[in-house]
């Protein structure tokens, strides 16, 4: 397993090697925190992500899916939501679905995917005053 602060530097090495999503989902579970913020932008959206989501980002090759978080932010009652748990997950007919809630269940946006190779079946995000992380991050 690689360390979850350090990952940049040993794929670089291994740039042609493929994380397995055991490895990918375990690497996950041991971010804790994060040492900087890393921009994503689209257009002239922005949101910082911490050390996990910028993972998420570049290993699982996900910018569609900050993309995705970042342009629901013109919707008007996803955008006055401080605190917004976004979950991408796999359905059982293999298409994905993006759903953002407000932390108490209440649900503000699905929007379907008919394709991803998403390299997990299941993932939460947190944007929390525009910077994405990870739960295990808050």
């Amino acid at each position: 397993m690689l360390h979850p602060f350090i990952y940049s530097t040993k794929l670089k090495i291994m740039d042609t090697k493929t994380i397995s999503p055991a490895e990918f989902q375990s690497t996950l579970t041991g971010f804790i925190g994060t040492f900087k913020y890393h921009n994503h932008q689209l257009l002239q959206l922005s949101m910082n992500l911490t050390d996990g989501c910028d993972y998420v980002r570049n290993e699982a090759k996900a910018y569609w899916l900050f993309d995705a978080i970042l342009s629901h932010q013109l919707t008007s009652t996803v955008k006055k939501q401080p605190f917004q748990v976004w979950r991408l997950k796999k359905q059982e007919d293999d298409t994905w679905s993006l759903i953002c809630e407000d932390g108490n269940k209440n649900i503000l946006v699905i929007q379907r995917i008919e394709f991803s190779d998403f390299l997990i079946d299941e993932i939460t995000i947190w944007l929390v005053d525009g910077v994405a992380m990870l739960p295990t991050e808050y």
